[in-house]
């Protein structure tokens, strides 16, 4: 049952970036954040944030962690939150969890090539 409703979600989010691309827009963080608030915010929360990196929100998102930002706009490759997503960086993230589907960090390549963009 779980399963199921599972990928029942990652569909219509799959869905919904893929409309939102094929009117022109790129995914924003109202298209990310179900995904962190599923996905980080366990430990990326005021509660016990690792290294200081908080994504409870855009602007704390955006802000980094103790050892500066982990997004740059417009470069998903530079991006050490996107290397950690990919496995590039170790550990990989989410931590102690099956990785994010390719779909989902796809949208993340995508938000970050567009900049960012809150809205």
């Amino acid at each position: 049952m779980q399963r199921t409703f599972v990928s029942l979600l990652l569909i219509c989010f799959s869905q919904a970036a893929a409309a939102a691309e094929a009117v022109g827009q790129p995914p924003t963080w109202a298209d990310i954040n179900p995904i962190v608030t599923k996905h980080c915010v366990m430990c990326h929360s005021a509660q016990g944030a690792g290294k200081g990196l908080r994504l409870d929100s855009y602007a704390l998102a955006i802000a980094g962690s103790k050892d500066g930002p982990v997004l740059l706009p417009g470069d998903p490759e530079g991006s050490e939150l996107i290397r950690r997503l990919k496995g590039i960086s170790t550990p990989r993230m989410p931590f102690l969890s099956y990785p994010l589907a390719e779909e989902q960090i796809a949208l993340f390549v995508r938000w970050v090539e567009a900049g960012m963009p809150e809205e």
